[in-house]
């Protein structure tokens, strides 16, 4: 996905441009709303251009000046995202004309920070934990599955008898937990099926917008899923295959969450992306989510026994939203 941040100075009316991409203008004549002295940026996003190298060219279309800087209408691309990663450009647009923007992808390279191994062009965390003397933010538990015994590590293991457990950050309601960004768990696993790492509503209601960022079939394949609620008030999901990793190694498991979007990443390599049955975050009419890692033993009885486990390093939220 491509994200351009607008802003402009506005006298005597808004400023207007267009916007095209390897040449192709995408929609029609924009107007700037956001006031760039105010600090604030319009977003827009477009879906249908992946990874690779583009140009990007933002027309502006109706410059004025009356003679001071008081009585001038200017255009400013504020910051230009594609996949999440922020791009190198960025200008202010002061008099009419047509102007270029070369970016490339965010899939070439990764980035390690801490325990994690991150897409390429993410680099700060807003949210770290690393559980360094308990649960941390994942203080919401249950289940005798959860084990902080280690300092730098919160394992939630299966038990002989199928006992659930696990450990999350509270979901207290719609505008609590995170919103759109890059959401990682950096994770190991033994025993096949039961650990996950994932997304819950941060209103705790199910079925609902629950996005699964590691779960593992009972052949060790990993996978993530996107749940919603469907038409009929019952659960609606899509998973996608991890193929070609190995669960039992220590990976990070990334989810970037956009508006219109999810793309899944391992060990900073894109895996899966999607753009439909995305939920929207609170911001943007939807609600937050919290995030949480277990044991499952709901739908898999059996196949536990008290072998199975997933110790967690780090996890971390990065709220570099292209949407703002």
């Amino acid at each position: 996905m491509l994200t351009i941040r607008i802003s402009q100075d506005a006298w005597q009316g808004n400023a207007q441009y267009t916007i095209a991409v390897d040449g192709k203008q995408i929609g029609g004549m924009r107007t700037a709303g956001a006031s760039h002295s105010a600090g604030d940026y319009d977003t827009i996003s477009i879906p249908e251009i992946g990874a690779g190298t583009h140009k990007v060219t933002v027309n502006f279309l109706n410059d004025a000046y009356g003679g001071s800087s008081g009585k001038d209408r200017n255009l400013y691309v504020d910051g230009i995202f594609l996949d999440g990663a922020k791009q190198g450009g960025s200008a202010m647009l002061a008099s009419g004309g047509a102007k270029d923007f070369a970016i490339g992808g965010s899939a070439g390279g990764v980035k390690t920070v801490g325990e994690q191994i991150l897409p390429s062009g993410w680099q700060q965390r807003d949210v770290v934990e690393s559980f360094n003397g308990g649960k941390g933010i994942f203080s919401h538990s249950w289940g005798p599955g959860v084990d902080t015994a280690v300092n730098g590590q919160l394992t939630v293991r299966s038990t002989w008898d199928d006992k659930s457990s696990g450990a999350m950050v509270k979901p207290a309601g719609a505008e609590k937990g995170f919103g759109y960004g890059l959401y990682s768990f950096t994770v190991k696993t033994e025993g096949h099926i039961g650990p996950y790492a994932l997304l819950w509503p941060s209103t705790d209601r199910w079925p609902g917008p629950e996005m699964d960022v590691l779960e593992i079939l009972s052949n060790g394949t990993p996978y993530s899923t996107v749940h919603w609620k469907g038409s009929n008030g019952g659960d609606g999901y899509k998973s996608f295959m991890l193929s070609g990793v190995n669960e039992t190694q220590k990976h990070t498991y990334s989810l970037l969450w956009e508006h219109g979007r999810l793309t899944g990443f391992v060990d900073g390599a894109k895996k899966w992306t999607t753009t439909e049955r995305v939920p929207k975050d609170y911001a943007h009419g939807g609600e937050n989510a919290v995030p949480s890692l277990g044991m499952q033993t709901s739908w898999n009885k059996g196949e536990l026994g008290g072998k199975n486990y997933i110790t967690a390093y780090e996890f971390s939220y990065a709220d570099m939203n292209p949407l703002g």
